[in-house]
């Protein structure tokens, strides 16, 4: 059995591992931003809402439509992740039911949406209920963005056809009905009020066993037209949710990795939060990932994980954080440079310590111990989470400076 590893700051995130506290986010919500970027979804009933959902988080949940709370009389929210959410979504009831228009919810969303998101099956020209909805609520907020995601593209293959190139998609000679479907819900864009931006990209997005070669038809074209459409940050947090990982696992943890490290470096340029708010985050996605990976964690797995990350990280983990967030309170200097410095840095150690335990959870699953390749997992994460977290956190600072 491997000896208990020492540091206080370690012992902090053992607790927290062994007896996570309720209501993190409550704890954490006064400290970070409350804006994640919101995704007012529009459409009729099966056009594809819930694929898309899926396609953007990778969550199971959201390819059924489970994971939906409501959020006023004819509408739900889908929170990803959970607990720390890096994104927003917000799906009306489907446009053209008998009986329904969405006014209550205009009103409900009318300062929190940050993208309308209108969904229309490629191939079905009814669409008159949902363009007057859109015309009425661009009157309400002309500057809000437009994405028409144009869905199931497939219904106007030929029999056995598969995907063209997505560069052939308005090419390809063969697919001349839908390209003119398309084209023609499109053209209705041209009549929409307001001036905020307007987009129209056709997907496919489709469960792997319907054997077409890409499931994610036209995702990257999706996500590129919402980097347009939202601002910066937002955008970048759209994109932090993909992961170009081969561990399926690993892909569906790396949001919830992403989630708890910004929380931890959004709470760390606050002078003296981070020593309450940081260990608890970390602990609390030790055990977030434990439960993904279906292993619960105890202080025998705990004391292995810690001394495969190495005593030196351990104490340096330790030390490097008092003296941040002393460096915090430094005048002038420590408040600014020391506060954006902190917040990258626990973002960072978080988000490591998250790919480390990934990697130690693996090795444990299949009975294998690798004490080199954890270390090795959270010294190589430690330099790409620097990178991602960097000017988040620099941005971030700025904006409560101003």
């Amino acid at each position: 059995m491997a000896s208990e590893p020492r540091g206080k700051n370690w012992k902090r995130i053992v607790n927290a591992v062994l007896s996570p506290q309720p209501g993190v986010s409550e704890r954490v919500a006064p400290t970070t931003p409350a804006a994640v970027p919101v995704l007012w979804l529009l459409g009729k009933v099966q056009s594809g809402k819930t694929s898309i959902v899926h396609a953007i988080t990778r969550h199971p949940e959201a390819e059924i439509g489970a994971g939906f709370k409501p959020c006023t009389r004819h509408a739900q929210s889908f929170d990803f992740p959970a607990e720390l959410p890096l994104v927003r979504f917000i799906d009306t009831r489907g446009l053209g039911e008998v009986g329904y228009s969405p006014e209550d919810d205009l009103v409900a969303q009318e300062h929190q949406a940050d993208a309308l998101i209108v969904v229309a099956r490629a191939m079905d020209p009814q669409q008159d209920e949902v363009f007057e909805q859109v015309t009425r609520i661009r009157k309400h907020h002309p500057n809000w963005p437009l994405v028409l995601v144009q869905t199931r593209l497939h219904d106007a293959y030929p029999d056995d056809r598969d995907h063209p190139a997505y560069v052939e998609l308005h090419r390809d000679t063969d697919l001349v009905d839908l390209q003119r479907a398309l084209m023609t819900q499109a053209a209705r864009l041209d009549n929409v009020p307001g001036d905020g931006p307007v987009h129209a990209v056709a997907v496919d997005l489709t469960p792997p066993e319907d054997g077409f070669s890409d499931p994610d038809y036209g995702l990257e074209a999706l996500l590129s037209a919402l980097d347009e459409v939202l601002d910066s940050a937002h955008s970048e947090q759209l994109r932090s949710l993909q992961s170009s990982d081969a561990d399926d696992r690993l892909r569906q943890v790396h949001p919830h990795l992403m989630g708890y490290a910004t929380a931890a470096g959004l709470t760390d340029l606050i002078p003296l939060a981070g020593f309450v708010t940081v260990p608890t985050l970390q602990g609390k996605m030790l055990h977030s990932i434990g439960r993904i990976y279906g292993l619960d964690w105890d202080r025998r797995s705990l004391a292995e994980f810690g001394t495969s990350l190495g005593s030196g990280t351990l104490v340096g983990i330790g030390a490097s954080f008092a003296a941040r967030q002393l460096g915090k309170l430094v005048p002038v200097y420590g408040q600014s440079v020391g506060a954006v410095a902190a917040g990258t840095a626990s973002a960072a150690v978080t988000y490591a310590l998250g790919r480390a335990a990934c990697y130690y959870l693996k090795q444990s699953a299949m009975g294998k111990s690798d004490p080199t390749g954890v270390a090795n997992a959270y010294r190589g994460s430690l330099q790409e989470a620097y990178r991602l977290f960097h000017d988040r956190m620099r941005r971030e600072h700025h904006d409560r400076e101003t």
